[in-house]
């Protein structure tokens, strides 16, 4: 059975700054737990809401102390990163949650796995500060993998191209309306690992600019070649990042584990 813990008041006498910081967050808010897991098999045909629910149900079945909010309606406080596209994996979703008691990292992983199907892994349970900005407006960058690309794309040279411009257009296409956008400023890596056949991209993902990985792929001009087929693709997201003063940071490097 999942053991839930009270949270510790810290004595401040001879204590730094941060820590008397430290203190006023344990003793005076909610607990805000980040939780990173993956996405893959057949579950990646499963869509945003429906993996919200599966969280929903999933903590109650594994008995977390989840926080609800206040009202006629009490709901789970819960977050997630911007949804995934359907028919791709990921080993980098984020979901934050608030909890109402504390439970160790390694107690909450255990009854979360017992509970879960495998398509969904939970690969880490940390406590974040409550000033933490959740997991959907924290978002600013992702990392991407396509494989299984066409022998035939010379994919280095195709990158050295890309990366020595200033400006890169494609047209950007939604339901109702095209427009034609410059994804140079919003492209920030890209490497090709020759042996693999790998292509890894660090791209813009936030709120206000964000682009998808075919876009690059026009950008590079892989569109232009006759080999090119989108669907033999295999595309993957890998992390979440936030970006920070010094650069960016993966989601899952904001928070520490919960002893």
């Amino acid at each position: 059975m999942l053991t839930q813990k009270k949270r510790r008041s810290l004595p401040t006498a001879g204590k730094s700054a941060a820590d008397a910081v430290w203190q006023s967050i344990t003793e005076g808010s909610a607990l805000k737990v980040r939780i990173r897991f993956s996405k893959t098999g057949a579950l990646v045909y499963i869509g945003h809401l429906d993996v919200m629910r599966y969280f929903q149900k999933l903590f109650r079945r594994a008995n977390i102390p989840v926080a609800y909010s206040e009202g006629f309606s009490p709901h789970q406080i819960l977050s997630f990163t911007p949804p995934l596209p359907l028919g791709m994996e990921s080993l980098g979703e984020y979901a934050d949650v608030e909890l109402s008691d504390s439970v160790s990292t390694k107690a909450a992983i255990e009854a979360l796995a017992a509970q879960s199907v495998p398509e969904i892994e939970i690969m880490s349970f940390k406590e974040i500060p409550p000033e933490c900005q959740n997991a959907m407006a924290s978002v600013a960058a992702a990392r991407y993998t396509v494989g299984n690309i066409d022998a035939s794309i010379p994919v280095r040279e195709l990158i050295g191209e890309f990366m020595a411009k200033e400006e890169a257009f494609i047209t950007k296409k939604t339901k109702k309306s095209e427009k034609t956008i410059n994804i140079r400023p919003l492209v920030y890596e890209l490497k090709y690992d020759k042996q693999l056949n790998t292509m890894e991209m660090l791209i813009s993902s936030g709120s206000t600019d964000n682009i998808k990985p075919e876009y690059v792929l026009e950008g590079l001009g892989f569109t232009h070649n006759p080999k090119y087929d989108k669907d033999s693709l295999v595309i993957k997201r890998i992390d979440q990042y936030t970006e920070d003063p010094g650069g960016f940071v993966s989601l899952d490097d904001k928070g520490c584990d919960i002893l």
